[in-house]
């Protein structure tokens, strides 16, 4: 009997989570674990503006638009993948923030379980050699950021993954539970597995900017604020004090990767059914710790927030006050211009000001069944500033010392 080769498709290919995915299943948990990766997007991610690995086992396909009908996404599926029928291991990265920036939450919740059951339904039809599916969720699963509704939600940290779903109608919003039930549902009488897998704030890079990342934003704001100020200026944590003392356990792209890989390839039938939480470390990593360590990196003096400190303190003004010097900057350094959009600075905004409640995940669930790869606290932050280095986002170190 001929053993099946393995075969990704992973949905959100342009995404920090994607991405991630994406480049390290063609390494992880062996160089060999897969004989195709596939990447799907929507919108197009030219190979070679990618940032992935030259890999002949890799393929980017762009046009799936999940928020079509199922047979549109069928259609889509069939014409842009070649021998759909042989992926194995399916890993669901996608989302839509279409409507994130009017407030209408619910919007969103309906647009992002539609999705969910266009890609499974999609998979479970037309990948007949299917073995393993991933959904991808997040600690909102604990109600973290239900921002309308905090003082009805009870969180008692650290988050474990058998916490009850928030009730009817504060969790009415929170979509990963509709994912999950249509998961199941699809599921019965199958022969393929799942799980969902849980991160925390998600630290990491795309060579093509989203409108979900902060990391990229704050390092071209230090380093801006570096070049308008001097090497050693003071720089204030720009969000209120709640945001800067409260515990979170950070999720850098390549654990939450590993750990998705891990689950689906190594331990799939202890992982089948359940819920995984995933994170750089158990040991909490709150802004006390990492501000003033992104901070020395770019050379500057990081103070933290004061217990004053009530909102948001307007630094995408200071951005766009200051892109005459950011040009300079450019060409000083020879550096790669970045736009900031505005999504992008309300996302962050909002992480900044809304997100301060001790939210820190447990792991036992994922060291039980072998999963013990971890970073230290801000080592994720610093892989980051690597790639904006390699990429030239931002100077390296042996530059600014001239």
């Amino acid at each position: 009997m001929v053993e099946t080769k393995n075969v990704a498709l992973v949905f959100g290919a342009s995404g920090i989570s994607g991405w991630a995915v994406t480049k390290c299943a063609l390494s992880y948990p062996t160089p060999t674990t897969f004989d195709r990766v596939i990447g799907l997007t929507n919108r197009s991610l030219p190979l070679e503006k990618s940032g992935l690995p030259d890999d002949p086992r890799l393929e980017l396909h762009s046009g799936v638009n999940l928020r079509g009908s199922l047979n549109e996404v069928l259609s889509q599926l069939q014409e842009k993948v070649p021998h759909l029928e042989d992926v194995t291991h399916v890993y669901y990265l996608a989302y839509s923030n279409a409507t994130a920036y009017s407030m209408d939450v619910i919007a969103i919740r309906d647009i992002n379980e539609g999705m969910t059951y266009n890609a499974v339904h999609a998979v479970d039809q037309l990948c007949k050699n299917l073995k393993f599916f991933v959904l991808q969720t997040g600690t909102n699963n604990y109600g973290v950021a239900v921002f309308r509704f905090q003082e009805h939600i009870e969180i008692n940290p650290p988050l474990r993954e058998d916490n009850p779903r928030i009730p009817s109608p504060w969790g009415d919003e929170i979509f990963y539970y509709a994912q999950v039930d249509l998961i199941k549902e699809a599921n019965k009488g199958k022969s393929w597995k799942w799980c969902e897998v849980r991160p925390d704030q998600i630290v990491g890079h795309v060579p093509i900017p989203t409108n979900m990342s902060y990391v990229e934003p704050l390092s071209l704001y230090l380093m801006l604020y570096r070049y308008v100020n001097g090497p050693g200026a003071t720089v204030v944590f720009p969000g209120p004090y709640t945001n800067y003392i409260h515990t979170h356990t950070p999720s850098s792209q390549d654990i939450i990767a590993h750990s998705e890989l891990y689950l689906s390839i190594v331990k799939p039938d202890q992982a089948h059914g359940e819920a995984f939480n995933t994170a750089d470390n158990a040991t909490p990593a709150p802004w006390t710790l990492i501000w003033p360590k992104m901070c020395e990196y770019f050379g500057l003096n990081g103070e933290g927030a004061s217990p004053e400190d009530k909102g948001w303190k307007d630094i995408d003004k200071w951005w766009v006050a200051h892109q005459d010097d950011y040009k300079k900057m450019c060409e000083e350094y020879s550096l790669c211009p970045r736009a900031i959009s505005e999504e992008t600075w309300i996302f962050l905004a909002a992480g900044f000001s809304f997100l301060g409640r001790n939210r820190e995940l447990s792991l036992d669930k994922i060291r039980s069944v072998g999963f013990t790869e971890e970073f230290p606290v801000a080592y994720g932050y610093f892989r980051v500033f690597e790639h904006l280095v390699r990429e030239k986002i931002i100077p390296d170190k042996e530059a600014w010392a001239k």
